[in-house]
């Protein structure tokens, strides 16, 4: 695979956490006096003005919109790797597969999480599993658990309304592969494990969450691949304090 222009350092922009009109909370649907429909190309529009090389399209329990996206995408040099945001007991949980993943086959695991049809994109319906029984799932489907926005209320682990215990026990995981983080004062600690209450390291990441099309690429993370792709992204996770770097951590505010 050609990659497009690395940034200093040899990093790309990878967005993690970007939601379409499929997800019942995307502008779209929220503000329907807008009478606007964000397209595919404008998705893919709004990540290169962002100088994204790659994101994650997060649709809350669907994965609808990627093979459009992935259209829009084409030939462009943008990446979109195909992914879901879970609505797990316990919190979010973002998975993310290989680029050449079928989207049936990320439609099938959610046939194996009991998400009805009708149920898809929608955020609030909830499976009954806990996260890290999910995070176990997307592991045998051949995806990469990352537990989402797990210090911000009210759907991220770590801050969720769910005894200490448990969440204790969804950050042992050894499914886990990453954390995304909203909350820049958990960037340090987390990957040390000097937590608390949460003392396994984890390599995290921040994404966009984005909501809208200008909301992409709001919150980015630098990686530096050596092939970008799934096992790309987990060679970053294993060595990722020399492989990740958030905006403000490289030269000349990169990604701002």
């Amino acid at each position: 695979m050609m990659l497009p222009k690395a940034f200093e350092g040899g990093f790309f922009k990878f967005d993690f956490h970007i939601h379409t009109p499929v997800s019942q909370c995307h502008e779209d649907n929220m503000y329907p006096e807008l009478k606007h429909h964000t397209t595919p190309e404008e998705i893919v529009q709004a990540a290169l003005t962002a100088r994204l090389h790659a994101m994650v399209i997060t649709d809350h329990n669907s994965a609808a919109n990627v093979a459009p996206i992935q259209a829009a995408a084409r030939g462009t040099g943008l990446v979109i790797f195909p992914g879901l945001e879970i609505t797990t007991a316990g919190g979010h949980l973002l998975c993310v597969f290989d680029p050449d993943t079928p989207v049936n086959h990320v439609e099938r695991l959610l046939d194996t999480l009991d998400f009805p049809d009708p149920e898809r994109g929608n955020p609030w319906y909830t499976t009954q599993l806990w996260l890290d029984e999910c995070a176990e799932k997307v592991v045998e489907w051949g995806g990469l658990p990352v537990a989402a926005h797990v210090d911000r209320e009210p759907r991220g682990y770590m801050a969720g309304d769910i005894p200490l215990d448990i969440k204790k026990r969804i950050h042992q995981s050894p499914h886990l592969a990453a954390l995304e983080i909203t909350d820049p004062r958990n960037r340090k600690i987390l990957p040390e494990g000097s937590h608390r209450h949460y003392t396994k390291p984890y390599p995290v990441v921040q994404g966009s969450d984005a909501h809208a099309s200008r909301e992409i690429g709001r919150r980015s993370t630098f990686l530096r691949f050596s092939r970008l792709d799934l096992e790309g992204l987990k060679h970053v996770f294993r060595e990722h304090p020399d492989r990740i770097r958030f905006p403000w951590e490289l030269e000349n505010g990169v990604g701002h």
